[in-house]
């Protein structure tokens, strides 16, 4: 196996398969203005990942990392579908750079496969997530706030740029969320998130994140296009995705089946 193994996006995967009923929760939002809130901001980052009509999905991630000993890129194909009766799968898929070019990982359920053209069988391998080195991204990408974050303050203001915002401090519902306090900034009129600050329980700040662009697919369900982590822990690790070529189609499921990789 190469000395560094890349593993992306697992969060914004986990995301998926619990998206659909969070967001969908009317009675809840209904009762909880704030909550209504929320599943906008998850519904304009995150809705073109998902179709009633098809139970799969694929896209593409370009990878640009900063970090201390330089630039790093990479491309990955992220597949994912889930069956009612064999569960939710994943699949990652690297095109570039070079060297890694025919890594895949598969996660089926808990269980995380890794294969390349150098092996002979696949392996199962543990789930530790880094980009780069850097492990905090995977928990970052994908993070929901309908029904991870209670509103515990609100505020209103016209930005620098002349955009009406909304201003939410969030807390987490759950001690085994990993960021407990957060901050988001979102257009007042798109509800469309601008900044997301991550923060321990004592309201230091560990990751400042930027929406820079956002997008849609055919049908107009919007998704974020540009997003740039920022390690506010180590320095000089950012990391920005760019989300391209998102479909929503059935998949065969056998590109999920570990022992099928290579075959």
């Amino acid at each position: 196996m190469k000395k560094v193994i890349l593993y992306t996006l697992v969060a914004l995967i986990g995301l998926t398969f619990s998206f659909n009923t969070v967001a969908q929760d009317d009675a809840e939002a209904e009762a909880d203005p704030n909550a209504e809130l929320l599943a906008a901001m998850d519904f304009q980052r995150f809705a073109a990942y998902f179709s009633q009509e098809t139970p799969g999905t694929t896209f593409t991630v370009e990878i640009l990392a900063e970090r201390p000993d330089g630039s790093k890129q990479a491309t990955v194909q992220v597949s994912f579908a889930f069956d009612p009766e064999l569960g939710q799968r994943a699949r990652i898929d690297y095109l570039t750079p070079e060297e890694l070019a025919g890594d895949v990982f598969v996660i089926n359920g808990d269980d995380i496969f890794f294969w390349n053209p150098d092996l002979i069988t696949p392996l199962k391998v543990n789930g530790q997530f880094e980009v780069f080195g850097d492990a905090t991204v995977a928990e970052v990408v994908g993070i929901g706030f309908q029904g991870a974050y209670n509103v515990t303050e609100r505020n209103d203001y016209t930005n620098d740029d002349g955009i009406d915002v909304i201003e939410l401090n969030l807390e987490a519902t759950r001690e085994e969320i990993a960021f407990q306090k957060a901050r988001v900034t979102a257009n007042a009129e798109t509800l469309q998130p601008i900044t997301l600050d991550l923060m321990d329980e004592n309201g230091d700040l560990l990751h400042h994140n930027t929406f820079e662009s956002y997008d849609t697919v055919e049908d107009g369900r919007p998704f974020f296009n540009r997003q740039l982590l920022d390690n506010r822990v180590v320095p000089v690790n950012q990391t920005l995705l760019i989300v391209s070529n998102i479909v929503n189609a059935a998949l065969d499921f056998s590109i999920f089946d570990e022992t099928l990789l290579g075959a």
